[in-house]
């Protein structure tokens, strides 16, 4: 009866722990809500927090980097603005087709001070078009304005920014791609 009693509260526990988010704590006085699981705390840049998390966990869906504005002194945080409803970014590291086991695509990232000294977030691609490997790059601009977003393909241009001490690369996991 002891036993019983004690396995079912480890199994509620357990229960609680993978089907509800805590929230993210950001700093010692700010926390972030959200409802995305294994979620953690890449970095904050410019009154963003950068996120790297996933909505379920024993699902198709890959690990993801997420962008979420942290509130200013005085605000609170949004609460109409779901995990669901932010854009979505793909985690750095090569990713195998689920079928053929192939590789596919090999993505790295880098966040920090990577484009012209500005706190940005960039993703560096080569995905395979037949068989040729085709070069992207995304860019993301931290501004106070909001986001901006850049999009080149064929090319690497910020590659040569890369060396600056403030642009930090993420480390990157294999993965299968997303069915």
């Amino acid at each position: 009866m002891i036993i019983r009693g004690f396995f079912t509260v480890i199994c509620l526990q357990i229960l609680s722990f993978s089907l509800y988010a805590d929230p993210l704590a950001i700093s010692s006085q700010q926390q972030i809500q959200t409802d995305l699981k294994e979620v953690r705390l890449i970095a904050k840049l410019r009154g963003y927090a950068i996120l790297a998390g996933r909505h379920c966990i024993n699902c198709d869906e890959n690990l993801a980097i997420y962008i979420r504005r942290i509130a200013r002194p005085g605000e609170t945080e949004s609460t109409h603005q779901t995990d669901d409803e932010v854009d979505r970014y793909i985690y750095p590291g090569k990713y195998l087709d689920y079928m053929s086991k192939k590789l596919v695509e090999k993505t790295r990232m880098f966040y920090g001070h990577c484009y012209e000294g500005q706190p940005s977030l960039l993703w560096l691609t080569e995905y395979r078009s037949g068989d040729t490997w085709v070069q992207s790059e995304y860019l993301v601009l931290l501004g106070d304005e909001g986001l901006e977003h850049r999009y080149v393909e064929g090319q690497q241009p910020s590659v040569l920014q890369l060396e600056s001490e403030h642009c930090k690369e993420l480390p990157g996991a294999l993965m299968e791609m997303e069915p």
